[in-house]
C-alpha cells in the first residue's frame, strides 16, 4: 500500500510532503514498492503516527458511577464491557496502550484476544491487577498484599498470566473513597520486591504515586514510570531524572472531573480531592517539563466522567497547561513508545515500525485542535476506517471542548 499525498509529521517542528509506503503489518521505503499496490490519496490530511495512551483501565466503563457498576457486575460482563471499550478505543485514533490495572485477569486477556485477532482494540501492554496494600487505594482493581513476600507473590502470579508490566499503588487517590491522595500505602521494600520481579524478567513498573512520600518511596524501589505525580518536588524531579525516570502525568480525570463532565453527579469525594490537589498537579507537570522529565500521555481512561476514547484528550490539557505542540504529541508518539519498552517498534513513521497511522484534517502543530477532525485510523497496515471528508470530530466525542 502506499499513502500518497500526504502531509507528514515525522516528529519535527514542521510537516513533510511525501508518500508513505506499507509492507505487510509495516512501513517500507516508498519508492521500493510494487506499481500495482494500492493507493490511498490523502490530499489535503495531515498523517501522524498511531498515537499512544499510557495509562487506561478498560475494565472500567468510565461513567459516574464506574466503580460501584464494576463491583456489582458479573465478572463476564466487565470482560464484554473492556472488549468494546478497546475497540472504541481503537478507532478513536489510539493504536497502542497501557492498561496498568483491570481486575481479575481481564486486561491479560483482553490483550490475549487482541493478539490472536478474535476482539479488535488496540496493541495492549497489560499490568494485571494493581498490587496494592490491604484496604488501599484501587483494590477493586487490584490484588491486596501485606508486607514483602505477598508483593513479591502477587508480581510473580501476574507475570505468570501473562502481564506485560507490574503496577504498584505507593498512595491513596482520589476515586477510592476513604484514602487520601498525600498518604503512603505500599512501602518501599514492598514495592521494590515486586519491580525486582517485573525487571527480573526484562519488564517494565509503574507506580500509582500521588503524594510526595509516596513519590520518593517509588523511586527508591525502581520505578520506570510515576503515574499521576501530583506532589513532585524539586529534589524528586532530580532523581527522576538522575534514574531516567518518567511522568505520566493524567491530567485528563482532573480536568474532567472540574469541568464537570457528564449529566450525573460525580460523587462529592472526589470532587472535593480533586479540588485540592489540582493546583499542586499543574505546578508539579510543568516543574518537571521546564527540567527535562520525559513526560507521556495518558488519559486514566475509564475512571468516573471519564470514558474510553481518543488520547488526544490528554495531548490537548498538556498544551493548555503549558507543554508545546510538539513536545505533547511526542508524548503520545515516540516518548511514549520508548517509555512503555517499545520504542524500536512504534510511534514513529518509518521503514520497519508497525504501520499505525492516524489521518487528521488541519496542522497539530499549529492548533492541537486539528487532532479533532480525524479522517482515518490505521493500525498494523490495516485501514480501521477512512473518510477523508469526515467532519464529525470523532476523535473528540466524549470529551470536553476547552478553550487554552
Amino acid at each position: 500500500m502506499k499513502i500518497t499525498n500526504a502531509h507528514v509529521w515525522l516528529g519535527g517542528n514542521d510537516l513533510k510532503a511525501m508518500d508513505i509506503g506499507i509492507e505487510g503489518e509495516h512501513f517500507a521505503d516508498a519508492a521500493g514498492l510494487d506499481p500495482a499496490t494500492e493507493v490511498i490519496d490523502a490530499k489535503g490530511l495531515t498523517v501522524l503516527p498511531g498515537l499512544i495512551n499510557a495509562h487506561v483501565h478498560f475494565c472500567l466503563d468510565g461513567s459516574n458511577d464506574s466503580v460501584p457498576h464494576l463491583v456489582a457486575e458479573p465478572y463476564l460482563t466487565t470482560a464484554y464491557r473492556a472488549a468494546a471499550a478497546a475497540e472504541a478505543t481503537l478507532r478513536a485514533g489510539t493504536t497502542t496502550v497501557r492498561d496498568v490495572g483491570c481486575s481479575g485477569k481481564i486486561g491479560i486477556y483482553l490483550k490475549k484476544a487482541i493478539d490472536a485477532g478474535f476482539v479488535r482494540g488496540p496493541r495492549m501492554l497489560a499490568s494485571g491487577p494493581c498490587i496494592v496494600m490491604t484496604g488501599g487505594h484501587n483494590r477493586f482493581i487490584g490484588v491486596e498484599v501485606d508486607g514483602v513476600d505477598e508483593a513479591r507473590k502477587a508480581a510473580r502470579q501476574n507475570l505468570k498470566a501473562g502481564a506485560d508490566l507490574i503496577k504498584v499503588v505507593s498512595t491513596g487517590g482520589v476515586i477510592t473513597s476513604g484514602v487520601e491522595p498525600e498518604h503512603v500505602q505500599l512501602s518501599a521494600e514492598e514495592m521494590q520486591a515486586a519491580v525486582d520481579e517485573a525487571h527480573n524478567c526484562g519488564k517494565h513498573a509503574a507506580s500509582h504515586a500521588q503524594g510526595e512520600q509516596g513519590i520518593a518511596n517509588s523511586l527508591k524501589a525502581g520505578v520506570d514510570t510515576i503515574e499521576h505525580g501530583i506532589y513532585l518536588t524539586p529534589a524528586l524531579i532530580e532523581t527522576m531524572l538522575k534514574q531516567g525516570s518518567v511522568l505520566v502525568p493524567t491530567l485528563t480525570p482532573m480536568r474532567r472531573i472540574l469541568l464537570g463532565c457528564g449529566e450525573e453527579r460525580l460523587p462529592d469525594y472526589a470532587v472535593e480531592k480533586m479540588r485540592r490537589t489540582s493546583e499542586p498537579w499543574l505546578d508539579s507537570f510543568r516543574a518537571a517539563i521546564a527540567a527535562g522529565v520525559p513526560i507521556v500521555a495518558g488519559t486514566d481512561a475509564g475512571t468516573p466522567g471519564n470514558p474510553h476514547g481518543s488520547v488526544a484528550v490528554e495531548v490537548k490539557f498538556m498544551v493548555e497547561a503549558g507543554m508545546t505542540e510538539v513536545l505533547a504529541l511526542k508524548s503520545a508518539t515516540s516518548v511514549a513508545a520508548e517509555a512503555i519498552g517499545l520504542g524500536d517498534k512504534v510511534g514513529q513513521i518509518r521503514p520497519g515500525f508497525h504501520a499505525d497511522l492516524i489521518f487528521v484534517r488541519g496542522n497539530p502543530l499549529k492548533d492541537i485542535r486539528a487532532l479533532d477532525n480525524l479522517c482515518g485510523v490505521m493500525k498494523d497496515g490495516e485501514m480501521i476506517w477512512f473518510n477523508p471528508d469526515a467532519r464529525d470530530g470523532s476523535i473528540a466525542k466524549g470529551w470536553l471542548d476547552v478553550e487554552a
